[in-house]
């Protein structure tokens, strides 16, 4: 590489210096991990800025000091506590007009952001579309007009998914054009006009080949953000499945039990029997960490006029089957139990819509019937399961659509992003998915959920006297069921 090169790109990192961030959804779990990498690894930064609500009665000024006691900032209350009061809030609803700014926040907003990270979304795949098309289309909308104002601003990222195209099969780091075609500026003018209720039943038939809201919105997101490419610095990144992290800030730190999280704990505590998917296709999943880095170092591509997307993906450079994750995570959650484990962990993928129905009804719902009969009976204080149940067998139903298909995303951001921390641009990050050993990876996982979900103390040899008794159990119920059914038959 030559010298003129290295220098820019030396001088592009320092864009950090110095400088005012301002992350929507910094309270949610790539926010939360964004934040606190930078104030982590980049201690030259000025102040970060993050918008907080009121939430079930809680005040925003309580909401945020409960956000500063946050498990994820442990290490840095530790080793750099002065850090902290660097993050600053402004107390606003991104699904309000000028996201609920008041006067002065909006002209001090506008006044000295350099950088905004917009990863504010609802990720809720059945999410009603007047919803998430307010959070995930028209916020953004917003949020770009309101970029504007700010003279200082330096560069914009957008936070999408690479689901945004389930249409096209290879994916590519560019943008497409919706499917079907939609004229974002109509779609943004009919959600503001039409009633909730009517704009929720024409969702089938303006959506095209996304089968939920969070997709199809997200796509439309796209469009918006491409249309500014002129007047702002743009660039987008398209995270896959997120899940726990792989290093930073903890190996296996995980806060929310959104899409494969959620069910890889419920197979661990033995909830889950059945899975609609195909056993063989590539499950896309990549660490929050991952991402994390990824935002951090596109941030100086921004240049007025073009885009550039990174598809922040795993499935190109380092695959998993749905197979092997399932394998691994019920290998894993045998090995380091939860003490709130109902069944023996095991489950089976099945591609029949009609088996995998039979499957959840006599492997799933009814012993959940039979434990909530048990608790009654008993009296004991214990949580219902037949709710969970429910709950979870319409997650898994969701996102039956990931599990049955597959796409090849492009990623060629991956040797933009090797040849920039090689030189020494960015060498406190790490961006390499051929070192994500799966095995080890959902060791740390499993752990992850059980340290920061379930709140269990870790030890190596914790709760093996339950998953003896369960497994001594399920054994029990099975030859039972072989029984029974060789008397019937014979």
């Amino acid at each position: 590489m030559d010298n003129s090169k290295v220098q820019n790109m030396v001088e592009k990192s320092d864009i950090y210096n110095d400088s005012v961030v301002f992350i929507t959804g910094a309270t949610g779990f790539v926010g939360k991990a964004l934040l606190e990498k930078l104030l982590w690894s980049f201690p030259q930064i000025k102040r970060i800025y993050m918008l907080i609500r009121p939430k079930n009665g809680i005040p925003v000024e309580q909401r945020f000091q409960g956000f500063l006691r946050n498990t994820i900032f442990e290490r840095l209350r530790e080793a750099h506590p002065e850090r902290m009061k660097k993050i600053s809030y402004f107390a606003g609803n991104i699904e309000d007009d000028n996201f609920g700014l008041n006067a002065s926040d909006r002209v001090e907003l506008c006044s000295e952001v350099n950088i905004i990270f917009h990863s504010a979304a609802t990720v809720r795949f059945n999410e009603c579309l007047k919803v998430a098309a307010r959070v995930n289309s028209v916020a953004t909308y917003n949020l770009l007009e309101l970029c504007r104002n700010m003279k200082q601003l330096k560069s914009f990222l957008y936070v999408s998914t690479a689901y945004c195209n389930p249409g096209r099969k290879y994916v590519d780091e560019k943008i497409y054009p919706t499917m079907p075609p939609v004229d974002w500026l109509q779609f943004l003018t009919c959600t503001r006009k039409i009633p909730e209720e009517y704009l929720n039943r024409l969702a089938d038939y303006i959506k095209g080949p996304h089968v939920n809201t969070y997709t199809f919105t997200k796509s439309i997101a796209e469009q918006i953000v491409n249309s500014y490419r002129h007047i702002i610095p743009i660039v987008i990144v398209r995270p896959s499945i997120v899940t726990a992290a792989y290093r930073e800030p903890y190996p296996g730190w995980i806060d929310n039990i959104q899409a494969i999280s959620g069910i890889m704990m419920e197979i661990g505590k033995g909830g889950i029997s059945s899975i609609l998917g195909d056993k063989d296709m590539i499950c896309d999943i990549i660490p929050v960490d991952f991402v994390v880095n990824a935002m951090i170092m596109m941030i100086h591509k921004s240049r007025l006029g073009s885009i550039s997307i990174c598809n922040a993906t795993s499935g190109v450079t380092n695959p998993i089957t749905w197979q092997r994750l399932g394998d691994l995570t019920m290998k894993w959650s045998r090995i380091y139990p939860t003490k709130r484990m109902i069944m023996f962990p095991n489950f089976k993928y099945r591609r029949n819509a009609l088996k995998h129905e039979l499957a959840v009804w006599l492997l799933h719902f009814v012993p959940a019937l039979l434990m909530d009969l048990r608790t009654l009976i008993l009296r004991q204080k214990r949580r219902m399961v037949t709710p969970i149940a429910k709950k979870f067998r319409q997650a898994c139903l969701a996102g039956s659509f990931f599990s049955l298909n597959e796409w090849i995303f492009k990623n060629s951001s991956r040797f933009h992003f090797k040849e920039i921390i090689e030189n020494g641009t960015f060498p406190m990050l790490y961006w390499n998915l051929d070192e994500l050993n799966y095995d080890d990876y959902v060791r740390r996982h499993m752990i992850g959920i059980n340290k920061y979900l379930h709140k269990e103390k870790f030890t190596v040899d914790s709760n093996k006297w339950v998953i003896t008794k369960i497994y001594w159990f399920w054994i029990f119920l099975h030859l039972c069921f072989y029984m029974l059914s060789i008397y019937l038959i014979f």
